[in-house]
């Protein structure tokens, strides 16, 4: 019984986690590694205003690796 009870609240800690998580994310870094002889290029596209952010200590980026130029 104790170990249903723990996989339970441990499913439940992980479901409100992820909804806070969700919650917090302001934006996507996209890393631009297209020219293999320079460094990555990084972009920030942000979801939200930037002086909604402007006080926050910490913030969560989702991080797509998309690579714009096409290599021929």
């Amino acid at each position: 019984m104790e170990i249903v009870v723990a996989l339970v609240s441990f499913a439940v800690g992980v479901i409100i986690g992820r909804v806070l998580h969700k919650e917090r994310l302001i934006g996507d870094l996209r890393i631009d590694r297209s020219d293999p002889t320079s460094e990555p290029l990084l972009f920030l596209e942000l979801d939200t205003d930037v002086r909604s952010i402007m006080c926050k200590k910490h913030v969560t980026f989702r991080v797509k690796l998309e690579n714009f130029i096409p290599h021929k």
